[in-house]
């Protein structure tokens, strides 16, 4: 039982509290990252310096019955790890995974593994991997459409109106943004996400792609009150009687979705140029 780069006690601490909300079957390690914190004090003559580490994991959890709100059970696992632990949960019944099993699931034929593996009620059967040029033929056309659905939103973002709807204009970019992301998942982990919260979805993307860095916000407070508008635009836009966003944060919006769909494209062709080598295996 142990996951790369997070501490034992850690470890034990977020298992117990996941399964004293959660009645788990399994739980599958995915991703783990770190980043420290330093506060320093200085007033009255009193000086202290400070140094937290938080920590950020991505896992699969099978469970026992669903988990109708994920971002509450992840909000509720990151108050009782007393903030330092931020988890973003994947989420499957036992039923789910065995009827994916059955049918054949390449993403978690590649994730059910032995290595992978931190708790386990008892053994899955678990499938290989499908090769074959049919799979990858299917993978591309997937990719080619989530990847145009995004270049669609920002092509309407690059129309020139007389009236300026910040609003609107992050809507979009939030769009286009989930739509990139969607696109990623699916060419890299062949994976479908259930929940659809946009920084869930980047924060995902972050374990195996850079081009994630372009929109995630930077430590000026500007970046970050600006991504916290596009990951909250679609309610902003509903709900928000007044717009407390400028025109120059909807142009910055606007140049982080066209950038980071420049890049992704660019990692997206690298990873189908990986997989059609390995689906032609199958002919050869």
């Amino acid at each position: 039982m142990s996951i790369s780069n997070l501490p034992e006690v850690l470890l034990k601490q977020l298992l117990k509290v996941i399964t004293s909300v959660l009645s788990v079957h399994s739980i599958y390690s995915i991703g783990v990252r770190s980043h420290q914190l330093k506060r320093f004090y200085s007033f009255n003559g009193l000086e202290k310096n400070v140094v937290e580490e938080h920590w950020e994991v991505t896992l699969l959890i099978v469970s026992k019955s669903y988990v109708k709100d994920p971002k509450a059970f992840m909000e509720k696992i990151f108050t009782k790890m007393n903030k330092k632990v931020r988890l973003y949960s994947l989420h499957y019944t036992y039923n789910e995974i065995t009827t994916r099993l059955n049918e054949g699931d390449n993403f978690l034929s590649r994730l059910l593994l032995p290595e992978n593996r931190i708790l386990q009620e008892h053994p899955l059967v678990i499938t290989g991997y499908i090769k074959h040029p049919v799979m990858y033929k299917r993978i591309r056309n997937g990719w080619e459409f989530k990847i145009s659905k995004a270049a669609y939103f920002i092509s309407k973002l690059k129309v020139s109106d007389d009236i300026s709807c910040e609003p609107a204009k992050l809507l979009l970019v939030h769009q286009a943004i989930s739509q990139v992301c969607a696109a990623l998942l699916w060419v890299y982990w062949e994976y479908k996400p259930s929940h659809v919260d946009l920084n869930y979805l980047v924060r995902l993307c972050q374990n195996f792609s850079k081009s994630t860095a372009i929109v995630l916000p930077k430590e000026s407070f500007r970046s970050k009150r600006i991504y916290n508008a596009i990951c909250h635009a679609p309610y902003n836009l509903n709900y928000k009687v007044e717009n407390d966003s400028s025109i120059e944060d909807g142009d910055y919006g606007v140049k982080l979705a066209f950038l980071f769909l420049k890049e992704a494209q660019q990692e997206g062709e690298k990873r189908l140029a990986q997989l059609e080598e390995l689906h032609q295996l199958k002919t050869q």
